[in-house]
């Protein structure tokens, strides 16, 4: 049995038992992780700290209705459960988490729809990342898991096309 670590709460307080068991599979396989799979993990570390950052800057602007700036914190939530999930992996891989944040373009949030614009194309961003880093992983079953981060991170888009009146999110059929 797993020990009951801060990482493992968080997830599990954010995603249930579901949480528990991707949070598991994820440390199970990062504990024999080669370096490059270990890396592979923090810069995704980097990207899930982006979106936390650009969903509470988005809070602090008080332009969000609140139907939205529920959206907003549920998705962070999402990339908070992420981000402890692949802390807790490359610290059972032997490694050190990043302490850095992806740098991200911000436009001028003058209002809702700017900001949800902003939002999707973080996730887009996301999206894409995982999807282009899923090859580079010797461990399969750690692709796996990104995979799982890129059905939430796409998710996480097509709600946000809805909500900006922009649907389908990806009108030709695939996450580029």
């Amino acid at each position: 049995m797993s020990s009951f670590t801060r990482s493992r709460f968080i997830v599990a307080s954010g995603l249930g038992a579901a949480g528990v068991v991707l949070l598991d599979r994820l440390v199970a396989r990062a504990a024999s992780a080669d370096a490059g799979d270990l890396q592979t993990l923090n810069a995704a570390i980097e990207l899930e700290r982006a979106g936390i950052k650009a969903y509470d800057d988005a809070a602090a602007t008080k332009l969000l209705s609140p139907k939205v700036l529920a959206l907003a914190l549920l998705f962070r939530r999402d990339h908070q459960a992420h981000l402890a999930a692949l802390t807790a992996a490359v610290q059972s891989g032997g490694g050190t988490p990043t302490p850095k944040i992806a740098n991200i373009h911000y436009p001028q949030l003058a209002s809702e729809n700017d900001i949800l614009a902003f939002a999707k194309g973080v996730e887009e961003k996301a999206a894409s990342t995982y999807l282009s880093v899923i090859p580079d992983f010797k461990d399969r079953q750690l692709a796996g898991v990104a995979a799982s981060i890129l059905g939430v991170e796409t998710i996480h888009v097509g709600m946000l096309a809805q909500a900006l009146g922009t649907f389908p999110p990806y009108p030709d059929g695939f996450v580029k």
